[in-house]
Formats: C-alpha cells, sequence, structure tokens
C-alpha cells in the first residue's frame, strides 16, 4: 500500500491523530504533493487545528488549481465559517471540474442564499433539483427564498414535493397553510392545518390559527364551543392560540397578558439585559422604527407623516423595514424611505444579523410598530433579543406584548385606565389627545357622482362597516340586523374580503329574518376613493371587541358619524379614544342595548345626524387628531423622558405628558 492510501485508510477510519502524526513524519518529502496536502488538510480540521488546515488547502491548489477534492473541502471549510465570499470562489471552480455533483450545487446556493443573493441560489437549488429530484435540503431551502420573496404559488410547488419525500409531512402541511393564510385562501389554509392536526395533535398555536381563518370566512358553526376549548387551554397556559387572534376574540385584559406571555416565552432566543448596552451618549438621540408596514398599508398611513416632522436637532431618525419586496409603484412606500436619516432593508436578514447591525449602529430607542401582529412577517424575535436599550411597542399591535424586553408601551389614559396597568408587562408612555397618529386633513381630489356608482340605492339610510371580517363576531352581527330591523328602509354597507365569508353573512342575516340583498359589500380600493365613498354613508357601525383602527380616523376624517362599544381591552378601546380626543363622547357606549338605542335614534332623526356631522367637523378643526406635527412633538417629549431614565440609570417607569 503506497503512503497516500495508507493516510487515506486512516482517515476514513477517523484515525485523524494517527494520521497527523504520519504525515509530519513526511512532509519534507511530501511538501509538492497536492494528494497528500489535502489529506494532511483533513486530519487538522478534524481535530481543530484550523488555520493550519486551511493553509495547507491553500497550498496543494497552488500546486494544482484543477485538483477538485482540494476546492472542494478548502471551499466547503469556509463556508463552515461563514466566509459565503471565500468559499464561493472554490465551490464554483470544484463545480467547473465536476459539475454533476449535487451536493456541490447545494453548498453554492447555501452561499449565494447565505449573502442574500436569492436568484443565484435559487438557479443553484435548480441545478441540485434538475440532477436529484428528491433532494430535501435543496427543496426546503428553494421553498424558503420563495416564500421570503412572496413568490407564493411556487412556493406551494416545493411544499408538495415535501409531501411526497419527506417524513415530516406535519410542517409541510402546516407551512402550505401558512402560504395560503398570506394568499388569504381560509378556506385552503383551514383544509391543510387540518390535515397536520390529523398527523399529530397538540401543536402550538394551530387550533388558535384555524379559529382565526374561520372567523375570517364568518364561519361561525362551533364558534361558541371553540370559545370555550380556548379559554379552557389559555387557563392552563397551553399553547394554543397566537396573542394576535386572542385580542380579536376576548374583550379581557387579562387573557391578553396571557396568551403574549405564552406566545413569547416559546421563542428560545436569549436575552440581553437593557444595562449590557454603552451609557455613551450619541450627539443626537438615535431612535429606529421597526416595520414590514412602511408602504401602502393603514399602518403606513396613520404614521408617514411622525417620521417627516420628528426634530433633527434631538433625533436621528433610522427605519428598518421587512415587509415583502419594495414596489417602486407605492408611492407611499418610496415617501416613506425618504423620509428617514437613514434607511435600511433588513428583510432578507435573519435575526442575529439585524440586531449585529442594530448595534453597530448604536441605536438608542428601538420602536417596535408590529408588536405580535403581521403573521409571517412578523420579527417580534428581534427585540426578544433586544436590539436596543430602549424598546417600545407602538401602533400595531393593541395589546401587551407579555415580553420584559419590551420597556414602554405608548397609550392613552381612556385606551389603558390606570386600574388596569397591571395586566400589562410595559410601562405606559401616555400620551395626550389620543395614541393614534394621523395625516393632516386633505381634500380628496377624487370623487364618485352618486350612489349609483357604488351599488347604493338611493332612497335608503346607509349604515356602514368596513373593518375586516374576522372582527365580526356573531355578538355584533346579531345587533347589526336587529338595527336593520328595526329601520325598514335601511341597508348595511360592508367590504368584500372574500367570497366565502360574504355568502355566510348573508346566510346568517337570513336566518334572523332579514333580506340579504340589504347587505351591500364593496371591494376594495385605493385610499383616496375609498375616503370620497364614505360620503354616501349615514353612519359607521363599529365591530366588537376588536374595534376600528384606522377605518374610524378614516370615517370621522370625511364626517360620518361611529358608534363604537367600549370594552376593558386596548382594542375595544381605540374607537373610543378617537372619538373622545374630538369631544363625540356622546358616540361612545358600555353595552349592546344603549348601542341598539343610540343607532335607531341617530338613524330616525335626521336633525340629530345632522348636528353630529356639524360637531365632528367642528371638533376636526379644533383638535389635535389630524395634526401630525403636533403629535410628534408629544410624542418626542415622551421618548426623552424614558431617554433620561436610562441615562440616569433607573428602571423604566410609566410616564405621563
Amino acid at each position: 500500500m503506497n503512503k497516500i492510501n495508507f493516510l487515506s485508510e486512516l482517515i476514513k477510519k477517523k484515525q485523524f491523530d494517527k494520521a497527523k502524526i504520519e504525515c509530519e513524519k513526511i512532509i519534507k518529502k511530501e511538501e509538492k504533493n497536492f494528494e497528500f496536502l489535502n489529506i494532511f488538510a483533513i486530519a487538522l480540521f478534524s481535530l481543530k487545528e484550523y488555520e493550519n488546515s486551511l493553509a495547507k488547502w491553500k497550498l496543494a491548489l497552488k500546486i494544482n488549481s484543477e485538483y477538485f477534492d482540494g476546492n472542494n473541502n478548502l471551499g466547503s471549510a469556509l463556508l463552515g465559517f461563514e466566509k459565503y465570499n471565500d468559499a464561493l470562489i472554490y465551490l464554483i471552480k470544484a463545480a467547473e471540474i465536476k459539475s454533476d455533483i449535487y451536493e456541490l450545487h447545494h453548498k453554492i446556493g447555501y452561499a449565494y442564499q447565505s449573502l442574500n443573493e436569492i436568484e443565484k441560489a435559487l438557479e443553484s437549488y435548480n441545478k441540485v433539483l434538475e440532477l436529484k429530484s428528491d433532494y430535501l435540503p435543496s427543496i426546503k431551502n428553494k421553498f424558503l427564498l420563495l416564500k421570503k420573496t412572496n413568490k407564493f404559488s411556487e412556493a406551494i410547488t416545493e411544499l408538495d414535493k415535501l409531501l411526497v419525500f419527506d417524513d415530516d409531512k406535519v410542517k409541510a402541511y402546516i407551512q402550505k397553510g401558512e402560504i395560503y393564510s398570506n394568499l388569504n385562501n381560509s378556506k385552503e389554509a383551514i383544509q391543510n392545518f387540518n390535515q397536520a392536526l390529523a398527523i399529530k395533535q397538540d401543536i402550538p398555536f394551530l387550533y388558535g390559527q384555524i379559529i382565526n381563518h374561520k372567523l375570517k370566512l364568518c364561519d361561525w358553526l362551533n364558534l361558541e364551543k371553540d370559545l370555550k376549548k380556548l379559554k379552557d387551554d389559555i387557563s392552563i397556559k397551553k399553547k394554543t392560540i397566537p396573542p394576535f387572534i386572542s385580542a380579536i376574540l376576548f374583550d379581557s385584559p387579562l387573557i391578553q397578558l396571557e396568551t403574549s406571555m405564552v406566545w413569547t416565552q416559546s421563542f428560545s432566543i436569549k436575552k440581553d439585559d437593557a444595562h449590557t448596552f454603552s451609557q455613551k451618549k450619541n450627539k443626537k438621540i438615535k431612535i429606529g422604527y421597526f416595520s414590514a408596514n412602511f408602504r401602502s398599508h393603514a399602518d403606513g398611513y396613520l404614521t408617514h407623516r411622525l417620521y417627516d416632522f420628528h426634530d433633527r436637532s434631538k433625533f436621528e431618525v433610522y427605519g428598518f423595514y421587512f415587509g415583502p419586496p419594495q414596489n417602486p409603484e407605492d408611492k407611499l412606500q418610496n415617501k416613506i424611505f425618504n423620509s428617514f436619516d437613514k434607511f435600511v432593508d433588513v428583510s432578507l436578514m435573519d435575526d442575529s444579523q439585524v440586531k449585529k447591525l442594530v448595534k453597530d449602529l448604536n441605536i438608542d430607542i428601538a420602536i417596535d410598530l408590529m408588536g405580535h401582529s403581521g403573521g409571517d412577517l412578523n420579527r417580534f424575535g428581534i427585540f426578544l433579543s433586544r436590539v436596543a436599550p430602549i424598546q417600545i411597542c407602538f401602533m400595531g399591535f393593541p395589546c401587551t406584548t407579555g415580553s420584559d424586553t419590551i420597556d414602554y408601551l405608548v397609550a392613552d389614559k381612556l385606551i389603558i385606565p390606570e386600574k388596569i396597568q397591571k395586566f400589562y408587562s410595559e410601562k405606559i408612555i401616555y400620551l395626550p389627545d389620543t395614541y393614534q397618529p394621523n395625516e393632516e386633513l386633505k381634500k380628496i381630489s377624487f370623487q364618485f357622482k352618486s350612489k349609483k356608482d357604488l351599488n347604493l340605492p338611493d332612497n335608503k339610510f346607509i349604515f356602514c362597516c368596513f373593518n375586516g371580517h374576522q372582527k365580526i363576531q356573531p355578538k355584533i352581527f346579531n345587533l347589526w340586523m336587529k338595527i336593520l330591523d328595526k329601520r325598514k328602509d335601511s341597508v348595511l354597507w360592508l367590504l368584500r374580503e372574500n367570497e366565502n365569508s360574504e355568502q355566510n353573512l348573508k346566510k346568517n342575516a337570513s336566518k334572523l329574518g332579514i333580506d340579504p340583498n340589504r347587505l351591500i359589500f364593496a371591494k376594495k380600493i385605493q385610499i383616496d376613493k375609498h375616503l370620497a365613498r364614505l360620503k354616501f354613508a349615514d353612519l359607521f357601525l363599529d365591530t366588537y371587541p376588536y374595534g376600528a383602527h384606522t377605518t374610524c380616523s378614516n370615517a370621522l376624517r370625511m364626517n360620518l358619524p361611529v358608534i363604537t362599544m367600549k370594552g376593558e381591552s386596548f382594542a375595544s378601546r381605540v374607537s373610543a379614544s378617537i372619538l373622545n380626543s374630538i369631544n363625540l363622547n356622546e358616540l361612545i357606549v358600555d353595552n349592546i342595548e344603549d348601542y341598539e338605542k343610540l343607532a335607531l335614534k341617530i338613524s330616525n332623526e335626521s336633525e340629530s345626524l345632522r348636528k353630529i356631522k356639524e360637531k365632528i367637523k367642528k371638533q376636526i378643526e379644533l383638535s389635535n387628531l389630524f395634526k401630525p406635527k403636533i403629535f410628534t412633538k408629544n410624542l418626542e417629549k415622551g421618548y426623552l423622558k424614558v431617554y433620561k431614565n436610562y441615562i440616569d440609570g433607573s428602571k423604566p417607569k410609566t410616564i405621563e405628558l
């Protein structure tokens, strides 16, 4: 047996110490033998003598740059050290020498994926699957990339492959359900989630997701039974329901705290303490806003003027975006991006990369605009690990986060009365007026000519609600039908979300003795057009327990009265907060009976309706609801106080402005 074969056998037997000793004996004789150097490098690498092993591989390739094993091994080693650009040099060279090795193309794909070069990564994974169609690592990575880039139809194709080739069909069904969720296809989402549950019971949070999709379909058949099971599960701290869905279903700050805590505890993330950060002051306070909704989205419309009005003499404003791929045609998105002093798209970074970036930028205050909302787009893990010494939840999630890494929650006294502060894990920054920012009042250029243009009857009273259908629960819908029954010459104008929910709402109306044709559905349209059509409505009926947010301020913007029922939870009090800010407390009720009475009174008394509309117009001009410059100044006062508190070395405490 020659020396090379002998050494190769030692490597095969994993006798790396012996292989190293033997290599050292003959190194002087074989120092120009690239095969020998490769074996020596493998032995050294296996013994964790990394620098020496890399040097040996480089020396082997200096002797023979066309040596496949040397290129492959060195490239693979560098890949393991996360030196992706360097790894690609050698892996690509290896693939040029031997183009039919699927594992090699997978490595190349992974390197490109790690560098966020998505198209090149996909190209490599496609090459793998040409060579070996059932290679699971490439199928899984390709799926993740397609999902990340919103190529949902193609992603489903890869999931179907996993359902054929992968033994873990549960995960594939769950992922497929999540894709259909992103496509707003609740029917298919439920079907795939149930397929997963048929294989494995008690999948964390899946039961709650199924109920959420039933709500989106307005499928209330087993809702009472579902709610009882959820409450039972929540009482024993079972991983049963995501916090955002809990907010839709329950008017209970206690339940929302419990579900949020269970949710955050399900993350296995190492947390950094606030005081591990440097207390060295920046010249200006660096604030970072984090969101997937810096785009034509309800949150984008509400917040975009905030970024413009920040005092640049005191603050440096950063935007971190992790939403869908940027859309050059989205004017609001482009406007928001340009509002920041520095904007960073972190959508293709993992949480650890984002954390490093934010720490390197030395951000003082990180503002999470999502909380536990946003579904697959959510990146709450960033904040669980803590990316800044001060972390604030604001706007996108009307609940407590249940996390000890979120220091503050922005609210107002009506949203969170002092008596229920105990149900919030955060300290509260209490803003005056309302916690909700808005852009200025503006003239709506687009105009509809008549009700006919909107498929509305001419001589009927128009009740409306443009909240999403998942917010419509039987209790409030039954009340609406009762109101329609008593106000015979009226219709209910609703948002068109999906065919199934529309059909189910009409069926439920019929069961309650209401002609389903009295429910009129309007498609989603561009914001200016939507605002323009609101002038043809007479009275907005809010949902409960998750009420109107943006839809409430949009209605008031167009002088459309909003009746809301105030509950105990944050989500049930947003409309009340907005109405309170313009001194319209007479439109806030505390129970179903008063809701019905008020709706009938306003709808039956034209003079009462006229006076309310006049008051709305007057109070909006007097109030600060649509004055983002004033709102921003108030919010900045909050930021300055929490920053001073941190610099002083004090623990977070409730702030009143």
